[in-house]
């Protein structure tokens, strides 16, 4: 797979967690300050994603998309469950730090 291909993948993935945010204000899911402590344990677990990521270079491209889409699935799934879309709003740093880790870059290590 080219660099223009990954890319292309990887920006399309990107900004689709745009959706996810865009359904929950559809749907008016409200920001509210509390917590419930699973849920919010659900999601820490999703932190040490980006640290699979490096570790596991040989993996499919596309592999490494899905598994980065994790920690932004679980926190609109746990937003919805529990009407709370601060949940996702949690969610979203960990989700940007899977996909500032697996940058396609080139083969030299530059971003040409």
């Amino acid at each position: 797979m080219s660099l223009i291909e990954k890319r292309k993948i990887y920006f399309a993935g990107l900004f689709g967690v745009i959706i996810f945010f865009a359904v929950l204000i559809i749907l008016k899911i409200p920001f509210r300050d509390n917590l419930d402590n699973l849920g919010f344990y659900i999601i820490i677990l999703t932190s040490i994603i980006p640290a699979t990521l490096i570790f596991f270079k040989e993996v499919d491209f596309k592999k490494k998309v899905l598994i980065s889409y994790t920690p932004a699935i679980l926190g609109f799934i746990v937003s919805l469950i529990y009407k709370n879309s601060i949940y996702f709003l949690i969610s979203f740093p960990i989700f940007f730090l899977n996909f500032l880790v697996i940058f396609p870059r080139s083969k030299d290590g530059k971003l040409h």
